[in-house]
């Protein structure tokens, strides 16, 4: 019985150990998967806004202008300051308008490569309105 007892005490920190050993490959997939996450959701956010934006200048009675600034709002409400930094530009053709918007999003990790990445959408609505003819 004493062998037994004597061979639990020499394992007693072995699970704290193998813990130490493994956290940080956990904390950095952890962190991995947040960095994904916060990316992914910065591309829906700057799609939708250059949709919303693209919809409002097709819209009757609107114009690209419009489109340009509701693109930006969109931006600065789902990403909050790094929004204001993303360049958006909008143009009519007389058929439809179109919304580029796009700029740099920071990392959380800066030393894997790059500081930030970049994203970018696109949208073209056609327009609205009432047109003679069939």
């Amino acid at each position: 019985m004493s062998r037994a007892l004597r061979r639990l005490r020499a394992e007693h920190g072995q699970s704290m150990v193998e813990f130490a050993l493994v956290l940080p490959l956990l904390l950095l997939v952890l962190i991995g998967v947040v960095q994904f996450a916060l990316v992914h959701h910065a591309q829906n956010v700057v799609t939708t806004a250059a949709q919303e934006g693209a919809r409002l200048g097709a819209a009757e009675g609107g114009d690209p202008g419009q489109g340009e600034e509701r693109t930006r709002d969109v931006l600065r409400s789902g990403m909050g300051g790094t929004g204001e930094e993303f360049a958006v530009s909008a143009s009519d053709d007389g058929e439809s308008v179109t919304v580029d918007a796009s700029g740099a999003y920071p990392l959380i990790f800066p030393w894997f490569g790059s500081r930030d990445i970049e994203l970018d959408a696109t949208a073209s609505v056609r327009k609205e309105g009432f047109r003679s003819g069939p």
